[in-house]
């Protein structure tokens, strides 16, 4: 990864945050220094006053120019209604959400359109409305009301976009209370729910209409909703509240396991009884009863299957073998992970739509004694994944402020601290107070000792 400002490994799939790309091709610095420039610059631009929520600037500045409360960007082709709604100063200094707000509502007097769509070149200029800039990263409740109030309509991907945004679902409950026939609209918007397992936004999005049986996940390759939601290491809440909306329980993913057979491989034997009382088919082979056995790590389990049928582990192919791994990683099993390396399952092996090893795996979820497994059994401990050019430190700081839920006992400073014993290298972690993936602040004081306050 370059920087974890630009690029975001593993579920938590929100576009890239618009903030960023404004301060480059709009204000020509990055967004937190053109801000800096701004506050103590009375020369500073529209784009800085704008991004800083100075509403006394913006107003002079089109008082003198009308024009400019609407000229695009020659680069980016995003307006000052883009920028100012896409600002993330309302967080990182409360006092200027007012001034934002008002800015929002000049530029919308002045005749700023509240469903204009960028277009720039590329995913991170082209194809953005205000509404959506709203709700992505740092999402604005204020001014996501305000657009709304002034006929903003939103789509599939704002409401996906906005179930990331934050902990109290206050801009998704706004969306949903002007989306119209939800049903109809929703394709990709469960997707966000489902892959960091928050059981209330589904309810939200489910409640208003959408169906779990029109579900795409990441809004392009289709993925049944229960299987995604399984893919992902949900609760049993979540997965009973989708098949209690009449998600199908025998719907196969992509690679053609249906959802009881993940589960049971997955060891969640919690998830496979509740698809058998929603009636799935409980047919599985003898393969998958060799990787629950091991995902439970159960070693009698595992040796009673091998004196039956001593060619079991061969059988197993490469992909299966990285996802138990990487599966055992994720939730912290290092039990299950030294039975799998001991049965021949390679360390390095990679998974998933990222392409990290299971060291990155669990690295991201904070668990320090399967780290120094992994690390002790021949991972490589700066490998990249393939998506995202990350090294699993950079997983450990990421994980560590988004917490995910997959490890029930989670330690992202341990876990950080087991790799820099290791002798991993931190030169790639940044941690800007303006990056869209901080880590936790603990793991920031780590990092900064580490490496002499270099951050």
């Amino acid at each position: 990864m370059k920087s974890p400002t630009t690029r975001m490994p593993r579920a938590t799939r929100a576009a890239v945050n618009p903030t960023i790309m404004i301060a480059t091709v709009v204000s020509g610095q990055s967004w937190r220094k053109s801000g800096e420039a701004a506050a103590g610059t009375a020369s500073a631009g529209l784009a800085t006053a704008v991004i800083l929520g100075d509403a006394g600037r913006v107003r002079t500045g089109i008082g003198r120019d009308p024009a400019l409360a609407t000229r695009p960007d020659a680069r980016s082709g995003w307006t000052p209604l883009h920028a100012a709604c896409a600002s993330r100063w309302h967080r990182l200094d409360p006092g200027r959400a007012g001034g934002l707000l008002a800015v929002a509502r000049m530029l919308l007097d002045a005749g700023a359109d509240p469903n204009g769509s960028t277009a720039g070149q590329g995913s991170q200029a082209g194809g953005w409305t205000p509404l959506r800039c709203a709700v992505a990263g740092a999402a604005n409740p204020l001014i996501t009301g305000l657009l709304l109030e002034r006929g903003a309509v939103p789509g599939d991907h704002d409401l996906y976009l906005a179930g990331f945004a934050d902990d109290d679902h206050e801009c998704l409950r706004l969306l949903l209370d002007h989306a119209g026939n939800v049903a109809q609209i929703a394709r990709m918007a469960l997707a966000a729910p489902v892959s960091i397992n928050d059981t209330e936004g589904a309810r939200l999005l489910l409640a208003a209409g959408a169906d779990p049986g029109c579900y795409a996940d990441d809004g392009a390759s289709p993925c049944p909703a229960v299987y995604a939601a399984i893919r992902s290491g949900c609760s049993a809440d979540l997965a009973g509240l989708l098949l209690a909306h009449g998600a199908d329980p025998d719907a196969p993913g992509p690679d053609g396991r249906t959802p009881y057979t993940l589960a049971t491989i997955q060891g969640r034997d919690d998830l496979a009884m509740l698809l058998r009382r929603y009636g799935a088919a409980g047919d599985i082979t003898a393969t998958d009863r060799f990787l629950a056995a091991c995902q439970h790590a159960d070693q009698a389990a595992v040796h009673r299957q091998l004196e039956h049928d001593p060619g079991l582990p061969g059988r197993l192919t490469p992909a299966q073998q990285a996802a138990a791994m990487t599966h055992a990683a994720e939730s912290g099993n290092t039990p299950a992970i030294a039975l799998m390396l001991d049965l021949g399952f390679p360390a390095g092996a990679r998974h998933g739509d990222d392409g990290g090893t299971a060291l990155h795996a669990a690295a991201y979820s904070g668990s320090a004694p399967a780290i120094r497994l992994l690390l002790d059994r021949g991972a490589d401990i700066e490998a990249r994944d393939s998506t995202w050019d990350s090294t699993p430190i950079v997983w450990a700081a990421i994980g560590s402020g988004e917490q995910p839920a997959s490890n029930p006992s989670a330690d992202w400073t341990a876990a950080v601290q087991a790799l820099l014993d290791a002798g991993a290298s931190a030169r790639d972690v940044t941690f800007a107070p303006d990056d869209p993936k901080p880590p936790s602040p603990e793991v920031a004081a780590l990092l900064g000792r580490h490496d002499g306050g270099r951050h």
